[in-house]
């Protein structure tokens, strides 16, 4: 091997070596960005649109005694003339009452103990509670 073609050689080994310990000091730090985005979205829980058209999704199961997270959403604004935009999201059954402004997002946990269907439901608009795209099941297991 020629003079040249060793120095050629070499370099391409110093080069090659560096990308490798580049990307060997960007791997923990990608996994560790992934892992906090995960947990992120684990945080916010199952998320629940509650608009003019009612629940979705309108189901919710869990197993018992388990801490329930749901992220509320409410993407309906203020200049709705049922209850100005205003939602809710209630069970009589289970004994909580959150009210969703208009255009807001709302983090609630709860923790249901013992199995069976829970109703929930919004009685602000839309024809209220007897309206049955403004019920939802709570299903616990």
């Amino acid at each position: 091997m020629t003079k040249v073609k060793k120095k050629q050689a070499r370099k391409y080994l110093l080069e090659f070596t560096f990308i490798l310990i580049i990307i060997a000091a960007l791997i923990p730090l990608i996994l560790s960005i992934t892992k906090s985005m995960a947990n992120q979205e684990d945080e916010k829980g199952t998320r629940i649109e509650v608009s003019m058209a009612g629940f979705t999704p309108s189901t919710i199961e869990a197993k018992a005694g388990e801490e329930i997270t749901l992220q509320l959403i409410n993407p309906d604004n203020s200049a709705h003339s049922d209850g100005g935009g205003w939602h809710q999201f209630a069970s009589d059954e289970l004994d909580f009452d959150y009210k969703l402004s208009p255009e807001s997002t709302k983090t609630i946990k709860i923790k249901v103990n013992e199995p069976g269907e829970y109703e929930f439901y919004c009685d602000i608009c839309c024809g209220g509670r007897e309206n049955p795209t403004m019920q939802g099941k709570l299903i616990i297991t």
